[in-house]
């Protein structure tokens, strides 16, 4: 027994399963590893592994279990009002950070999210999801780009109409074992685990959604990088003999490398652009929320965290991710927006 968390690891070895739950989290962020990864070894999120490593190192491992409550500190009425004012000069806050400023300066502690939650309630803010944003993104471009697609389509309209063109949104998604961890109705006191023997196995895959139709299709590859893009883009070829292609992804490397260019070019063989069998085009850089793809790797991957208790190994992860998505048809404003009715 580690001698330095040995209330950390007697609390795992004799305490309720929330208990557990909490001083695991704890002691792998207190040896030193990620938060993504004590999250995921515990079946819990980020914001798990901090409010309970917050816990102890104020109160110790009395902290993490279920029948404490707290310190007696209690805020008088005009402490209150100073909290509730110095919230309303914040234009963000955190449960974690009125933890500390409570403890720091009045020495308060209290057992229950629920009365940070008033104070915080009672200063006028609410809970709301943030947003990633990439500061490199440039909304002109991404505007102009958005144009050229869908003149580029406006141009094409008949020959999509009939199927001889297909024009397609790419990207590429890398399915870890880790992320079916998810939340099930068990009973009390009991812990709910899954068994994996290396939570990092992965599985890539390649995904496309026919923004005429909705159709969404993929296939399964060992990696993203040249060889398999130009793997999926013949796999798509054979798969539409009659029709020529239009390809809209990222820019990453793979997407532009030498390599893919050779291909192209042995592919197109000389002909004029307009009846090129494949044609490439890019999103606007630093601005992946343009992708409906995007959004279809989520619901793939919520689709599987739902049914999580039903899963054994990671070939059924893998086989009900691809059985949920393949051959879905997909009909919502991230496409729509490219003004193709018959969606």
């Amino acid at each position: 027994m580690n001698k330095r968390y040995e209330d950390l690891e007697k609390l795992m070895s004799t305490g309720e399963a929330r208990e557990v739950k909490r001083a695991m989290a704890v002691r792998m962020s207190l040896l030193g590893f990620v938060r993504a990864e004590a999250a995921l070894a515990c079946c819990v999120s980020v914001q798990f592994v901090d409010k309970w490593k917050a816990i102890y190192l104020a109160s110790g491992v009395e902290g993490l279990k279920l029948a404490y409550k707290g310190s007696p500190g209690y805020l008088k009425p005009r402490e209150r009002e100073d909290v509730i004012n110095w919230i309303q000069e914040k234009k963000t806050i955190t449960i974690e950070e009125l933890k500390r400023y409570l403890k720091e300066e009045y020495d308060v502690f209290y057992s229950s999210n629920t009365s940070y939650t008033k104070l915080l309630e009672e200063a006028n803010l609410s809970y709301k999801k943030t947003h990633k944003e990439n500061s490199a993104k440039d909304e002109v471009k991404v505007e102009a780009k958005k144009k050229e697609i869908k003149d580029l389509i406006d141009k094409e309209r008949e020959q999509i109409e009939s199927g001889e063109v297909m024009y397609w949104m790419q990207d590429e998604s890398h399915q870890l074992w880790g992320d079916i961890c998810g939340y099930v109705w068990s009973k009390k006191g009991e812990r709910t685990s899954i068994k994996m023997s290396n939570y990092r196995t992965s599985q890539t895959w390649y995904g496309a959604v026919n923004i005429y139709t909705g159709e969404f299709i993929l296939d399964r590859a060992k990696k993203a990088d040249t060889k398999y893009t130009i793997d999926f883009i013949n796999w798509l070829i054979y798969r539409y003999k009659e029709a020529r292609h239009v390809i809209i992804w990222d820019g990453a490397s793979y997407h532009r490398s030498e390599g893919l260019r050779t291909y192209l070019e042995k592919l197109n063989g000389g002909l004029p652009e307009s009846e090129w069998k494949v044609r490439l085009l890019r999103f606007a850089p630093n601005a992946p929320e343009q992708n409906p793809v995007e959004d279809i790797w989520l619901q793939g991957k919520n689709w599987v965290r739902k049914n999580f208790h039903r899963l054994s190994s990671f070939k059924e992860v893998t086989s009900m991710f691809e059985t949920f998505l393949s051959g879905k048809v997909f009909k919502f404003n991230k496409i729509k927006q490219y003004l193709i009715p018959n969606i």
